[in-house]
């Protein structure tokens, strides 16, 4: 996951179960977005390490993102729930080190409507606040 020096500015680790057509969709995003944007699928989002949270911030990512599939919707279960705790967890190491929490952020996305990776993601920039650069990158 080391893309130091590439200029990334956002990570996104999701669960691949959130969209059956992932490999085409975020490839499309990719294209569009260029070098700016980094996919990182998971067999689930509960299943991540922190430690891979961290990392992506240290490599340069100036925004991290890690999207669960739907509540109720998680073929283990409970990897909803142990992403949630994860990513607080994360959270708190991160304000530890200097770092702003919004650095790191957890996406549920509702049940109700079914999204494409590509479609959550331009949701996701739209909505973005400007968080400005990571304080790695000047290291």
């Amino acid at each position: 996951m080391d893309q130091r020096g590439t200029g990334f500015t956002r990570a996104i680790l999701f669960c691949r179960q959130l969209d059956p057509n992932q490999d085409v969709n975020r490839r499309a995003i990719e294209r569009e977005m260029g070098g700016s944007i980094r996919f990182f699928p998971l067999p689930c989002s509960g299943r991540v390490d922190p430690l891979y949270l961290m990392r992506a911030l240290e490599s340069g990512a100036d925004k991290v993102y890690l999207i669960t599939c739907p509540e109720g919707a998680c073929r283990y279960r409970e990897g909803n729930l142990r992403a949630k705790k994860r990513v607080a967890y994360t959270q708190g190491l991160i304000e530890e080190i200097g770092f702003a929490r919004e650095r790191l952020e957890l996406i549920v996305p509702s049940a109700e409507k079914r999204v494409t990776i590509d479609e959550l993601t331009r949701d996701i920039l739209a909505r973005e606040a400007a968080i400005g650069t990571s304080p790695v990158k000047g290291k």
